[in-house]
């Protein structure tokens, strides 16, 4: 047995899986992997990729998805686009015959997300992970125009240290939360918190900025970073980490006090551990301790870890990712530990 079929022999198919599902608009990939599959993190496993077809993991409204079975393994495929398959459940319209590539123009702005956009829109201004010596260079306000105290969008702020003129847009970002590695008390770094989007107008000792939005109000001392170049990813592949992860939640977005479904969370495991966004952690309630009754000294017992729930890393940096809560059977906790799925655990 090869090692892709070993693999594929533990995805569990829910028993009211569809065998035919037409994407809708507001769907995610999530969900679909949802409608089919017990575990939505084995999407992978199931779904089929036509390499002669441009961008072929993406999935837009109205698509028509099949499931069926090749060599008695099940698969997923848009209609058309699916390999040779067996006798199965379903069959795209046409049967094989109908099963061969064809083009698709789409705008890639029109394809799903993997992640509910809506629940992370907040988070979509983007608080970054920098270096603990990082701000101590950084350009900084120091007052603004007409002697405010504070400023907010359409307003001019006045500048130390802009000596890049390679950027003309930066974040204006506020100092945050420290965070330290709990495995080894190592500072990560420090969460920095946009405050606003700012422009160069005029360079000099001070420089003069312009603050095109602001999304708080700013004040002297916050900081000036480049504007991040990379977009956030939305669009990906929820899947298992290649490798075992032992990690812990260390903060939690917002400073909810409880967790659950469509919070972000940070982890203290970044791309130095092979997280990459749409990789998928089981979460788990670290096993509280309970006394012996029978033990003359009152030995403590560690109870087992508990599954509480599924994350998904949308988001990386060389040692903390941030990830969304896709689910929560029961409470998370912060240093709740974070590993990666499997079906028999």
């Amino acid at each position: 047995m090869d090692a892709e079929a070993a693999q594929t022999e533990t995805v569990e198919l829910k028993q009211d899986a569809p065998l035919r599902y037409v994407v809708q608009k507001g769907d995610t990939l999530w969900g679909i992997a949802n409608k089919f599959l017990k575990d939505s993190w084995q999407w992978p496993e199931v779904w089929y990729v036509n390499p002669k077809v441009h961008n072929p993991h993406l999935i837009y409204p109205g698509d028509e998805l099949y499931l069926y079975f090749v060599n008695g393994m099940p698969r997923v495929a848009k209609a058309g686009e699916g390999p040779v398959a067996d006798t199965g459940p379903a069959m795209p319209p046409g049967g094989l015959s109908n099963m061969t590539p064809h083009a698709r123009e789409e705008a890639l702005s029109q394809a799903i997300f993997t992640i509910p956009l809506e629940k992370i829109r907040a988070f979509l201004r983007s608080p970054r992970l920098v270096g603990e010596d990082e701000l101590d260079d950084a350009p900084y306000i120091v007052d603004f125009e007409e002697n405010h105290l504070m400023a907010g969008s359409d307003n001019m702020a006045y500048v130390l240290k802009l000596e890049d003129r390679e950027h003309a847009l930066w974040q204006v970002v506020r100092k945050g939360e420290k965070y330290r590695d709990p495995d080894d008390n190592d500072v990560i770094g420090y969460e920095v918190l946009p405050v606003a989007d700012s422009e160069v107008r005029a360079y000099g000792d001070p420089s003069t900025v312009y603050l095109r939005r602001a999304y708080q109000e700013t004040l002297a001392g916050d900081y000036l970073l480049p504007m991040e170049q990379d977009p956030l990813a939305t669009r990906f592949i929820p899947h298992a980490p290649a490798n075992l992860v032992d990690g812990k939640i260390i903060s939690v977005y917002n400073g909810m006090s409880q967790i659950g479904q469509y919070q972000v969370v940070a982890i203290n495991r970044g791309t130095s551990q092979g997280m990459e966004p749409g990789t998928v952690l089981t979460v788990y309630q670290s096993g509280r301790e309970s006394k012996d009754p029978h033990s003359f000294f009152s030995r403590n017992v560690t109870l087992p870890d508990i599954n509480s729930g599924t994350i998904m890393v949308f988001k990386t940096s060389e040692r903390l990712s941030y990830a969304l809560v896709m689910t929560a059977t029961r409470e998370i906790h912060l240093l709740d530990k974070v590993e990666k799925p499997s079906s028999g655990r």
